[in-house]
């Protein structure tokens, strides 16, 4: 059968498989599945199980509400995992012998944090967050039925909502045990502060967390601490103080080592950490002197997956321990890939082979599960190199995807997709969010799949900024966000043009976040492109940082701050030079984003209006649409925005072509 080019549609039937995680004696890989169910409109998580010998098919594990959070218990004879019981998420435990799947708490709505069984499997350890009552579903609820009206939101933090969650509770992530034989949870803690990673110590007696260390947990977000204690106290009735470890900095993925004296985890020590500037390496930590150590610390690169994508899932990023050596993700030059390290240090050994990507890790027993990835296939799992899964077997078999060109434009890295055909063709620059992310060589982006299907190039740069080419290149915008990573984003399309691919008449420029940040500064500063699509942007930094979801610290990043001292603030801002714009512009933002809040296309909107020659529209998404609106908002919208996006792209680069709605 000859396959046939992507079409937006195709958007709503990939899955998206992530998070495996091999059972301690190495036999099974326990695995979600996302799908999209188009009839009701929202996603659906199920946990799968395959053999790590591959010699069974994955099969479906769960069935009902969608699942997060799964970890196996140290016996792999069962799996525990988050799911929400009349709204209200819950432990639940499920046998592999099969049978119905045991809720295992009865909590109150509110939010569950990191899970984490005991090594005798007799008890799970967890951190729960609970909703405040006068907002809970039952509150809320009872006050519509009684015609009462809200009261008002006490706030005295700094920090108080998040992007994805919402308003913040005033409560915090506080640890609780659960005792599997009785069934009762009892709460360990009463801080006022959030705990966040953790682990259990091989013996059982003690666990290691992390916790905000700084004096304003909001003001310090990089003040984090590694403490480590023994379960068997309380805060209320202590013998001795939780002992603290190492330095103070970032840190995540805790995972004690099986001979009890090291914990690792990925962080560095840069306290005053700005956007994610610096890279996060492999730490360990040693229990008995409580000295810390980077185990790469002349490795310029970064542990995590830094690439953008809105089909594939994710995965545990690492460390985890295999014997005395280590294994985490982490991103390199467009590239994000498994590498292993001793816990003497140096420089890493990347295991990922060449032609993908692989961006979750898990090993037990002496084997290694992956999360695979290529620039034709949204992801599978993988074992030792072996692959388990074909989840999007069906639509690959149907669908013919666009292998990307990789090329250096000066010395600007970046990527293509080519459409059918000789040029010159249209062409989009599409610019990445963050500022500090990366596109990923290897990563099927399906959106630029569907872009370059219409017949468009797409060109997709990492410019300065952009992780994954070290520190210089990621810190080379600090203080000046928009005239180096804009002279980089031309070079990418002045090759583009010297090729022969693009057409210096049908030029679009687009991107969102970061990348809608970029489409402003760069249509007031140059009349090149034909049109253009700022897409969830920050446009006026002044009022962007007493508004964003997180607390921007004065004389950081931007050498100002936002009430009194705004000078780089304003220079750095596109709405300062709205009045320079004379390009076609379609302005994108949702009611729901709390990264960059609506207000920064409602001012952007308002400033270019009023003295923009060329059509100015602005497109504003409902309160159902977060700064995740392309990756993970409602699917009907998801399919809604691509289409208005290759509707606008037409009209001025396809001026012949049919289009709905402008």
């Amino acid at each position: 059968m000859q396959k046939r080019l992507t079409t937006i549609d195709d958007l709503l039937r990939f899955a998206a498989p992530s998070e495996p995680r091999l059972s301690p004696d190495g036999k099974w890989v326990a695995y979600l599945v996302k799908t999209v169910h188009e009839k009701n409109n929202r996603y659906e998580t199920r946990l799968y199980l395959v053999p790590s010998d591959g010699s069974a098919p994955p099969r479906v594990f769960t069935q009902g509400e969608s699942v997060s959070n799964h970890r196996w218990a140290p016996d792999s004879q069962s799996l525990a995992f988050v799911r929400a019981d009349e709204k209200k998420s819950q432990l639940w435990q499920l046998s592999l012998s099969g049978g119905e799947a045991v809720k295992r708490t009865d909590l109150p709505q509110g939010s569950l944090g990191d899970v984490a069984f005991s090594p005798k499997g007799t008890q799970i350890l967890f951190s729960f967050r609970p909703a405040d009552e006068a907002w809970s579903e039952q509150a809320t609820e009872g006050r519509k039925k009684a015609n009462q009206s809200s009261p008002p939101r006490v706030i005295t933090r700094p920090r108080w909502r998040q992007e994805g969650l919402g308003w913040l509770p005033a409560g915090t992530f506080q640890l609780h045990v659960l005792d599997l034989a009785t069934g009762e949870v009892e709460k360990r803690t009463a801080s006022e502060r959030d705990y966040g990673s953790l682990c259990w110590s091989p013996d059982g007696q003690q666990i290691a967390y992390t916790q905000n260390a700084g004096k304003d947990p909001d003001m310090e977000s990089g003040a984090t601490g590694l403490f480590v204690w023994e379960l068997g106290q309380t805060e209320s009735k202590q013998q001795t103080e939780p002992k603290q470890l190492g330095k103070l900095g970032p840190k995540g993925g805790l995972a004690w080592s099986p001979d009890g004296n090291w914990i690792a985890f990925a962080g560095h020590d840069h306290v005053d950490e700005v956007w994610g500037t610096w890279n996060i390496h492999p730490w360990i930590v040693d229990i008995a002197t409580g000295e810390s150590r980077d185990l790469t610390p002349d490795w310029d690169v970064t542990v995590g997956d830094s690439a953008l994508g809105e089909v594939y899932g994710r995965g545990d990023n690492g460390p985890v321990w295999d014997g005395e050596s280590l294994f985490f993700v982490a991103s390199d030059k467009g590239e994000v890939g498994v590498y292993k390290v001793g816990q003497g240090g140096g420089v890493p050994e990347k295991c990922t082979p060449e032609g993908c990507s692989e961006v979750g890790v898990s090993a037990a027993a002496g084997k290694i599960a992956t999360l695979r990835l290529t620039s034709h296939d949204a992801g599978d799992i993988y074992v030792d190199g072996k692959r388990l899964s074909e989840h999007n077997a069906a639509l690959c078999a149907e669908v013919k995807f666009f292998e990307p060109v990789a090329f250096v434009a000066g010395d600007v890295p970046c990527f293509a997709l080519l459409p059918e055909g000789d040029g010159p063709h249209p062409t989009v620059l599409y610019i990445h969010g963050g500022p500090h992310l990366m596109y990923g060589r290897w990563h099927l982006f399906h959106e630029f799949q569907a872009l370059a299907a219409a017949g468009f190039v797409v060109l997709y740069p990492n410019p300065r900024g952009s992780k994954g080419y070290g520190e210089a290149w990621t810190g080379a915008i600090r203080d000046n966000w928009g005239e180096p990573a804009m002279a980089d984003a031309l070079a990418c399309v002045d090759h583009a043009l010297a090729q022969g691919w693009a057409d210096s008449e049908r030029l679009a420029v687009m991107g969102g976040s970061y990348g809608g940040y970029l489409t402003g500064w760069i249509i007031g500063h140059s009349e090149r492109f034909q049109c253009a699509i700022a897409e969830r942007g920050v446009y006026n930094l002044v009022s962007f940082g007493g508004t964003t979801d997180f607390i921007t610290r004065d004389h950081s990043f931007f050498l100002s701050n936002h009430t009194n001292d705004t000078e780089s603030f304003r220079r750095n801002s596109p709405l300062t030079y709205a009045g320079n714009v004379k390009t076609p512009v379609m302005i994108v933002h949702s009611e729901g984003d709390l990264r960059c809040p609506v207000s920064q296309g409602d001012e952007y909107f308002r400033a270019v209006k009023r003295t923009n020659p060329a059509e100015t529209v602005y497109l504003r998404y409902g309160p159902e649409a977060s700064h995740e609106l392309s990756r993970g908002g409602p699917p009907d919208l998801r399919i809604d925005r691509q289409r208005r996006f290759h509707d606008w792209l037409k009209k001025y680069l396809l001026p012949g072509e049919p289009h709905l709605f402008f």
